[in-house]
């Protein structure tokens, strides 16, 4: 049925492979956005299933890595019902560590002291990135915002960029 809808009304590309499009609305999002990152900010996108959180974060990813000007940290962790605190400081470690074998302290005092350490030196905001965030717990959540203060007050800059279901307000 799809290849007769493409068909009907003449379109050559898939939607999921025809890039991105931007409305006067997106762009004044987006750098609403950016200033919030600037800022360590912990911001919430929220949409319905398909509505374009993850091209939106996405193309932001690329914008700020092009600018250099914020460092960009993903959290890969599929099953996010399961994701602890410790799983987005594992990703922080990963991505802002210029050691080739990266070492995490088990002992979570340290752990965070490191962590901070790590968004100091680094010299640059850090945006962590975690899409699917609707399926975090309340907990976690909790600890992300403990996280940004924490390195707040080590001199540094975090920002956490959750994406999800309208749930996710709740």
């Amino acid at each position: 049925m799809r290849v007769e809808v493409m068909q009907h009304f003449g379109l050559a590309t898939p939607f999921n492979q025809a890039g991105y499009y931007e409305t006067a609305h997106h762009q004044a999002l987006m750098k609403d956005i950016q200033g919030a990152i600037h800022e360590g900010r912990l911001i919430a996108l929220c949409g319905v299933i398909g509505s374009g959180k993850t091209a939106m974060m996405r193309r932001l990813q690329q914008i700020l890595e092009a600018e250099k000007r914020v460092t960009v940290s993903k959290s890969l962790a599929i099953e996010k019902h399961h994701s602890k605190l410790a799983t987005f400081i594992a990703a922080l470690f990963y991505d802002l560590s210029t050691e080739k074998q990266v070492r995490i302290p088990a002992q979570g005092e340290k752990r965070e002291r490191d962590l901070r350490e790590l968004v100091r030196k680094n010299k640059r905001p850090v945006a962590l990135f975690v899409d699917e965030a609707h399926d975090l717990n309340g907990h976690t959540l909790t600890g992300l915002k403990r996280l940004m203060e924490l390195v707040e007050d080590g001199d540094g800059r975090l920002s956490v960029v959750l994406a999800g279901h309208p749930k996710l307000r709740n």
